[in-house]
């Protein structure tokens, strides 16, 4: 179960708010914490967790939280060799409503400092895995050049197009399996995702552009897929959400995890939203997942 990731990390600093900032609004938070983030972070940390061999490619800073990341992808299984410290470390500055929801404004930092030279030297990590998964706090053209890597020897790739902006037709041409949520997917087609007909119109679009297939992750609504062949819905249980931020990465990482295994895409949801509920029921993007969610212990 090889997966790479070329993405981001972030220390983030969580902020509990009675309610989300309103513009103009001042709020006393009621409490702070640190925590590790980074949408590329925790994706790797929720496969390494599941029992993937994750390689990590990408950067921190070069300072104290560069080492603190680093020292914690290790700790969860993660492969760090391909990470270089420069700059400074990216953040990410959340607020936490007493509701669960929150709002992020991202630092990026170092993410920003990945090239692609820096993925040629590693891009043997790319060439040997089954998956490579992908998202969007590094710079376009390094996602780009890795998702070319990607499908020069037919590795599956995973996009996770957040935070959500224009993606060319020739990246969307390598996608194996597309993940927006419906913010994402609606900046991405121009079109609404109010009900299934808007929803297929919409996953349709992208179809038409190379995209294997396409998974929409809707909250506590649950999922919706489509590709070629099919398309459906797949619900999720009512839990007691705490913190609802990672549980996208949560479901990627999954994800990718599902179909290394050899699972239909069905079937790959059904996990991945198994191991998203559980993560909104903690605190904090990277929480540690019970080793009963390995797909060998299902």
């Amino acid at each position: 179960m090889k997966i790479a990731i070329v993405g981001s990390t972030n220390m983030d600093l969580v902020y509990q708010v009675p309610h989300i900032v309103k513009p103009g609004e001042t709020l006393h938070s009621t409490k702070h914490e640190l925590f590790f983030g980074g949408k590329g972070a925790n994706q790797a940390v929720t496969a390494g967790q599941l029992g993937a061999n994750v390689h990590f490619i990408g950067n921190v800073g070069a300072d104290s939280f560069g080492d603190q990341i680093k020292q914690n992808l290790q700790n969860k299984g993660v492969n760090t060799e391909a990470i270089q410290q420069v700059g400074m470390t990216g953040q990410a500055i959340i607020q936490l409503s007493n509701s669960g929801e929150n709002s992020i404004v991202l630092f990026p930092g170092a993410n920003f400092l990945v090239t692609t030279e820096q993925i040629q030297d590693y891009k043997e990590k790319i060439e040997t895995s089954k998956v490579l998964l992908l998202q969007l706090e590094i710079p376009m053209q390094a996602v780009e050049f890795a998702a070319n890597i990607a499908g020069q020897k037919e590795v599956q790739i995973i996009l996770n197009p957040a935070p959500a902006q224009a993606i060319s037709d020739s990246l969307l041409s390598k996608v194996s399996i597309l993940t927006p949520n419906e913010t994402e997917l609606e900046v991405l087609t121009g079109m609404k995702t109010n009900t299934e007909e808007e929803l297929i119109q919409a996953c349709s679009s992208l179809l038409s552009k190379g995209v294997k297939a396409v998974v929409v992750t809707l909250g506590e609504k649950g999922a919706f897929y489509m590709n070629d062949s099919e398309h459906g819905h797949v619900q999720v249980s009512k839990v007691d959400v705490k913190d609802t931020t990672g549980a996208g990465d949560a479901f990627n990482g999954a994800l990718a995890v599902a179909l290394c295994q050899g699972n239909s895409l069905k079937e790959s949801i059904e996990y991945a939203s198994r191991v998203s509920e559980y993560v909104v029921t903690q605190m904090s993007a990277q929480p540690a997942i019970p080793t009963a969610f390995q797909m060998n212990k299902q």
